[in-house]
């Protein structure tokens, strides 16, 4: 089991600030668009998303906060590129499943995130809920 302590309190409020920022907070593999795909204008994001959205996209960013910390320590005693692609290739699993297990796609946790980066209101109740989940 892992220990949320790394992030407990503000702890996870700083880290998820700074992926909200920097948009970590988005797993490498969910940011690919599937062949022939077009990718939605930057700056398109649809409105506000409904409490439970953002209750539930806050929980699976502490997760994937929690996620991406631990494979950073992994990565640091990586011997070799394929160490580092096997790495991330798992940290994005579990980044995925983290945000299927709180009942949403990867599409509808970006879109919170986007949102969230593009909106104060939104980013303030994201990191609220990241901050509540345990």
């Amino acid at each position: 089991m892992r220990a949320h302590s790394a992030l407990a309190g503000l702890g996870a409020a700083s880290l998820a600030v700074a992926m909200l920022g920097t948009g970590l907070a988005v797993p490498a593999v969910a940011q690919q668009a599937p062949q022939g795909a077009m990718p939605p204008p930057a700056g398109a994001v649809a409105g506000a998303p409904d409490d439970a959205t953002v209750r539930k996209a806050g929980v699976a960013l502490r997760q994937v906060a929690q996620i991406q910390q631990d494979y950073q320590q992994h990565m640091r005693s990586a011997q070799t590129k394929e160490q580092q692609q096997g790495l991330t290739q798992q940290a994005d699993a579990e980044a995925v499943q983290a945000i299927n297990n709180q009942g949403l796609s990867v599409d509808q946790y970006n879109q919170v995130i986007r949102k969230a980066q593009a909106d104060p209101d939104t980013k303030r109740r994201l990191l609220a809920a990241a901050q509540q989940a345990h």
